[in-house]
């Protein structure tokens, strides 16, 4: 058999299946004689509601560097932002009260020092608790995050597709 037979007879004995398409199905206005009522007018977009997908991810470990990276990276930002929200209220004051209060200078000493304190001391707990975080979910197994596109019936990450119990059910004895 040549190749062109063989690709041509595969083509013709393999039929494709229908495609599905939003349409809207109408009857006609005049019921058939054997029929007393007429045929139903509904809009067809889809024979069966798609399946609700699902996604379960367990967070089991964290890596530490990362942790302290992205620490370092946002008290850095919250410091310049709060550098820049010091210095706008001390040139504020300056302009309503002159000579009252701390100077410019001083003021922007002390507001970076805290600055500082902040981003080493606000990077080292995080990395502390990412440290912290590996050691707990080794002993419970992490956190579990369920994703879902259906937004009418929430169901707890825990409870593994069963309906959810009554909490006041649970502490009555059977």
């Amino acid at each position: 058999m040549s190749r062109t037979k063989r690709n041509r007879t595969l083509s013709v004995s393999r039929k494709r299946a229908p495609r599905i398409a939003s349409r809207i199905v109408t009857a006609s206005t005049v019921p058939e004689p054997e029929s007393p009522w007429p045929a139903p007018t509904r809009d067809h977009t889809l024979p069966h509601a798609p399946p609700r997908r699902s996604i379960r991810m367990r967070i089991s470990e964290n890596n530490p560097w990362s942790v302290t990276v992205m620490s370092f990276l946002f008290l850095g930002g919250l410091g310049v932002c709060v550098l820049g929200a010091v210095l706008a209220t001390s040139v504020i004051v300056d302009i309503v009260a002159p000579g009252e209060g701390p100077t410019l200078s001083q003021t922007l000493i002390i507001a970076s020092v805290a600055v500082a304190l902040e981003v080493l001391l606000g990077t080292g707990v995080a990395c502390l608790c990412g440290f912290m975080y590996n050691y707990t979910a080794r002993h419970t197994g992490g956190v579990e995050v369920a994703l879902t596109d259906d937004l009418n019936d929430p169901t707890q990450a825990g409870s593994q597709g069963e309906e959810a119990q009554d909490p006041q059910e649970a502490l009555t004895p059977d």
